[in-house]
This record gives structure tokens, C-alpha cells and sequence, in this order.
């Protein structure tokens, strides 16, 4: 069961990160609009590491796995940051395609994600 939910997260960061890579002002706008720091780099910095995870995904679950879980808490975290300031920002999560404003579907959506990365890592 691991072994397909490893596969599958990998394809879901790698749509993620070309779609970024796509649009690298779109990345940046978007991560501008989260406050946060630095979005020039991170716009290139943040599809690099998700192909990254994607590439350890692939080759190894167990050890993809981990860093797969660790970078969506971080990005579920902001995601409910912006749902608690009561005035949530639009996301580019999935590249400018998917740019809307962040609701509790994005904490569901991230949360199966997460699942896909512990069942990822009992493999």
C-alpha cells in the first residue's frame, strides 16, 4: 500500500512543482501575498525541493516519505495561519491554474496528502 501512495504523492508534487516552475511570477505573486519572506527565492527554491521529495518519493518511500509529511504540515500550517486571520489570501498551490482563495477544502485536500505520506512511509 505504501509503495503506490509514495507514487502517487510524487506525481502530485511533481504537477505541483513544473506548474510553479511554469509561472514563476505567478509563484512569486502568490507567495508575496502570504507574507512571506523572500519570494523571489523561494519562488524557485519552493518547486526545487517538491520535485526533491517527489525524486525521494520515488526512489525511496521510507525515506520520501518523512519529508513529504514535513513539508505539507508546514504548508497546512500556513494554509490554516491564513484561514484563522479571517482574511485568507489567494494560493498558487498547484501552480497559477489552481490560484484561489484558501478555504477548508485546502486543509482536507493537505490532510489526505499527509496520509498518503505516513502510508508512504510504513512501506
Amino acid at each position: 500500500m505504501g509503495a503506490w501512495a509514495g507514487f502517487l504523492l510524487a506525481v502530485i508534487f511533481v504537477i505541483a512543482a513544473v506548474n510553479k516552475f511554469k509561472d514563476p511570477v505567478g509563484t512569486e505573486d502568490s507567495i508575496s501575498s502570504l507574507g512571506l519572506p523572500f519570494p523571489k527565492l523561494l519562488s524557485s527554491l519552493l518547486p526545487t525541493v517538491e520535485l526533491i521529495c517527489a525524486v525521494l518519493l520515488a526512489v525511496d518511500p521510507r525515506t520520501g516519505g518523512p519529508c513529504a509529511v514535513a513539508l505539507l504540515v508546514a504548508f497546512t500550517t500556513l494554509l490554516a495561519a491564513q484561514i484563522l486571520s479571517g482574511d485568507p489570501q489567494n494560493c498558487a498551490c498547484f501552480g497559477s491554474w489552481t490560484n484561489k482563495r484558501i478555504s477548508s477544502w485546502d486543509l482536507l485536500r493537505n490532510t489526505v496528502l499527509i496520509v498518503l505520506g505516513v502510508l508512504a512511509t510504513l512501506d
